[in-house]
């Protein structure tokens, strides 16, 4: 091989390997089976539950856009779903398919690849490694990207939402006699199974555990995911991240333009997927939206900035009028109490310096590549935003109020939540 010849090559693979998009570098796989051209997008749909008309909804509205072919080379685009047969009937189980969507003849086609029995649950990390790795050994590519599309609580523990008192073992109380409920919050992938009778969750760092190699992004059409938690979890799974802090509408993105962003493109466009969802409400006068879009390669800075402001405002943080800092859950009513708050502001409102504020902008700014909300998401005020929500320990004194979170989870939260690991949050 001639010198020139192995330069020309090496430049190819390098082509392949990194893009640059409107200054954001996105580093791209080499498929597990050498190198390839085409790019695998799998839509990860857990639906059995009050969501599957509308992530029927989306697959139609996706037929709509643009599609890929079904040659050899063609990108790929994947949809896994488990639906309801009728909405919000559970008690009638239904299988889950992995479907092919392309185009031929100037008509989209849904070709099925496999179906798995009745009843089967895919709301659990085997189903999500056993999906992934199907993808893969079907479609070798050079890069594999990810939708995530179900109900979803960020870091939350598994089945904190359906039954909380065994995991608190007290009623809420204080000033006013709070009473003590839970947050209305699931963690990713919330599904009704034996007959409705029962539900399955992944907790966030099975959900992790679970991706069997490399993603180039992952975007989750699910509540609640944009934390910082979350991230720091997700960043050695994929290269990019896009999720809200809030709740997502039940009508979830715009999947007209899925497809053409993330395919089309040689280099996928997560962001415009992103402006295409926020322009899609951003003046809904029901809803609204909040969006962001994480680099993972910048999150180790993040949480070494992190680290120092924690342990420098260790005593505010812990102190602060929860009241006062910008959150992005609802608090439906006085039985509810809040969970996500804003990463900056609460650093804001527990004293933290202009000097310090500025570090951590700093570190925000690298870490986060696209960031837009609306002035409010139904019933929340949206001001003071950087885009990533975070826990709020519980107080010193024990005192249970809304505005921040209890013995219980401060000690989920150091023995399972890998964030606080590398920032020491909660002591």
């Amino acid at each position: 091989m001639t010198r020139k010849l192995l330069i020309s090559l090496l430049a190819a693979v390098l082509a392949l390997v990194s893009c640059t998009r409107d200054g954001v570098e996105l580093n791209l796989g080499v498929g597990p089976f050498g190198p390839e051209t085409r790019k695998v997008l799998l839509m990860y749909e857990a639906g059995f539950n009050s969501l599957s008309g509308d992530i029927a909804n989306n697959i139609k509205t996706l037929q709509n856009g643009w599609l890929p072919g079904k040659a050899r080379t063609d990108d790929v685009l994947l949809v896994f779903s488990h639906m309801t047969t009728q909405r919000r009937t559970y008690s009638v189980e239904s299988s889950p398919v992995l479907i092919r969507v392309y185009q031929e003849n100037d008509q989209p086609v849904l070709d099925t690849l496999k179906t798995w029995p009745v009843g089967t649950p895919v709301a659990n990390a085997g189903m999500v490694t056993e999906v992934f790795n199907l993808v893969r050994d079907l479609f070798p590519a050079r890069g594999y990207g990810a939708i995530m599309s179900s109900h979803a609580s960020g870091w939350l523990p598994k089945g904190y939402i359906n039954d909380c008192k065994q995991y608190e073992g007290y009623q809420r109380g204080g000033a006013g006699t709070i009473v003590w409920a839970p947050p209305q919050r699931r963690t990713f992938g919330q599904e009704y199974y034996d007959q409705g009778s029962k539900t399955q969750e992944i907790e966030l760092r099975d959900l992790a555990a679970a991706i069997p190699y490399h993603l180039d992004y992952m975007l989750f059409d699910a509540c609640l995911m944009s934390t910082v938690e979350v991230a720091w979890e997700l960043r050695n799974v994929c290269s990019y991240l896009a999720f809200s802090p809030c709740e997502i509408p039940s009508a979830g993105f715009d999947y007209s333009v899925v497809a053409e962003c993330l395919l089309k493109p040689e280099t996928p466009d997560l962001q415009s997927v992103c402006e295409a969802y926020f322009a899609r409400y951003e003046h809904d006068s029901t809803y609204g939206a909040a969006i962001t879009m994480v680099d993972c390669g910048a999150l180790d800075g993040l949480a070494s900035t992190c680290r120092t402001l924690f342990d420098r405002y260790r005593t505010g943080i812990r102190n602060v009028d929860g009241e006062l800092v910008q959150v992005y859950d609802r608090a439906i009513t006085d039985k509810y109490y809040y969970v996500f708050f804003d990463l900056e502001d609460m650093l804001r409102q527990s004293g933290a310096s202009a000097e310090d504020l500025a570090l951590l902008q700093k570190a925000l700014d690298d870490a986060i590549v696209y960031e837009a909300h609306t002035s409010r998401f139904i019933s929340v005020r949206l001001e003071r935003c950087c885009g990533l929500a975070v826990y709020l320990p519980s107080y010193p004194d024990a005192r249970k109020d809304i505005w921040h979170g209890t013995p219980f989870l401060d000690g989920f939260y150091k023995e399972n939540i890998s964030w606080n690991d590398a920032t020491r949050l909660v002591e």
